[in-house]
């Protein structure tokens, strides 16, 4: 669950800062990229632990109002639903987040139920919840199931996991801290490596790929940013989704692009969507 607050300057060593927005609800990457993908017309289920408790009550509760699947949801009476705090500044646009420490929870989580990962779908993972992200990503490869990747560090734990994934979509950050900051090198070394289909997301000024030996770049869309929380995650949840319906890779980034830019246009990853929810329902073509 994400708490975020939009403020009016939120300078270090302040003791009271006035916020002028605020938005309670689903957050993290695979919640808000399965938003995003339901979006793009895809069945999404979500594989991942909540608590018995008002918070994770609420999750549920949202995430099937936007289109996700929750079945598969594991409920547990005795670990609880994490909540992260995000304070955005309305002026500079900087975010600062307060974040739970997941590593108990995520070691003393049963396994996830794998039914969904069966030939044709596409799995989608992040850095959380490492031995079951393993166990998931192998169980995809032997059905025939694509693994797409969202990892923002090169921590042992993702590169273990990194043989195991089809569409390696990374932040700068990543080729920062594993590659100098050299961003056309990450992509030709994670092909090189991992033998994956590598991303690298660059923010405001787009990003690159690698594809049939080639680097290419698209541009990011030009949008009025509110808050890009989640900006991220709504690229990856609209990704996965044009690889899951069969789209040209050039296809699948270029919706995830125009997700992404979308995403910043409201408080939170998810805002844009809710503010669409209140409004007077239309049909819309997925074409």
């Amino acid at each position: 669950m994400d708490h975020l607050y939009l403020v009016d300057g939120d300078a270090p060593g302040t003791v009271r800062t006035r916020y002028v927005d605020r938005l309670v609800g689903p957050g993290g990457m695979i919640a808000t990229a399965l938003v995003h993908a339901a979006r793009e017309g895809v069945e999404t289920h979500v594989l991942s632990l909540v608590g018995d408790d008002a918070d994770g009550r609420a999750v549920r509760r949202r995430l099937r109002e936007l289109g996700v699947r929750t079945r598969r949801l594991l409920v547990s009476p005795t670990l609880p639903t994490t909540v992260a705090v995000v304070i955005v500044d309305r002026q500079s646009g900087g975010r600062r987040f307060i974040v739970p420490d997941r590593r108990a929870l995520e070691r003393r989580a049963p396994d996830f139920d794998l039914t969904p990962i069966r030939r044709g779908a596409v799995l989608l993972i992040d850095g959380h919840f490492p031995a079951q992200a393993r166990r998931a990503s192998r169980h995809a490869r032997a059905v025939g199931a694509r693994v797409v990747g969202d990892f923002h560090r090169p921590s042992p734990a993702v590169l273990a996991l990194l043989p195991y994934v089809d569409y390696a979509v990374v932040p700068r950050e990543f080729a920062d801290l594993w590659n100098g900051g050299r961003v056309d090198d990450t992509l030709r070394r994670l092909h090189a490596e991992f033998g994956a289909t590598p991303v690298v997301t660059l923010g405001a000024r787009g990003g690159v790929w690698l594809e049939a030996g080639r680097t290419r770049r698209f541009r990011a869309r030009r949008v009025r940013v509110v808050d890009s929380t989640g900006a991220g995650d709504a690229f990856h949840g609209a990704f996965a989704a044009g690889i899951a319906r069969g789209l040209s890779l050039e296809r699948s980034i270029e919706r995830a692009s125009r997700a992404g830019a979308l995403a910043c246009t409201a408080l939170g990853g998810m805002g844009h969507l809710l503010r669409e929810r209140r409004r007077p329902s239309r049909r819309r073509s997925l074409r």
